[in-house]
């Protein structure tokens, strides 16, 4: 097994089964009370499900834990773009694969993923406390367009998702 992590500003937050009465409480721990706080938590489901989805497109993935939401003082330490400054939520997943070098080599174990997750379109009306420019995962500098490499010149570096590759692991 190959261990994998996703680090992200984007709500990923997975709620599972959300056709219940209200009041109730998510496998996440919300509590949804009414049809404001469902939409949130349908919003975060279909995050949630998009990832899923563009992880799974090079390989099948196993996880043995929901997205953990992190509150954070800074994101000084982290790969996340200049445009973000001070406190955040964070979302980190942790999965893994059976095969090596599906997501990259030797060099670069991550860079399918980047290629993978870059700009593709997400919900923003979620818990996330950072204000994303682009409603879409921004996995590198922006470049193409004009209008794109204007964007990113002005925000300074708007990066709101890296991957981390942690090695092999015997499970």
């Amino acid at each position: 097994m190959h261990e994998y992590r996703l680090h992200t500003l984007v709500d990923i937050t997975e709620n599972g089964n959300l056709k219940q009465q209200f009041p109730f409480k998510t496998i996440a721990g919300n509590e949804i009370h009414d049809k404001h706080s469902l939409a949130v938590a349908r919003n975060q489901n279909s995050n949630f499900s998009t990832m899923l989805q563009l992880l799974q497109m090079r390989t099948n993935i196993t996880w043995e834990h929901l997205p953990q939401r992190v509150e954070l003082p800074s994101l000084g330490n982290h790969v996340f773009g200049s445009y973000y400054e001070g406190q955040h939520l964070t979302w980190h997943f942790q999965f893994f694969t059976e095969q090596s070098g599906v997501y990259g080599d030797v060099a670069d174990p991550t860079e399918k993923l980047v290629e993978d997750f870059s700009l593709v379109p997400i919900i923003t009306e979620c818990t996330n406390t950072a204000h994303l420019p682009l409603h879409t995962f921004v996995t590198k500098e922006m470049q193409g367009t004009e209008r794109q490499k204007i964007i990113g010149a002005l925000s300074g570096g708007i990066i709101n998702t890296y991957f981390s590759y942690a090695g092999p692991i015997d499970k």
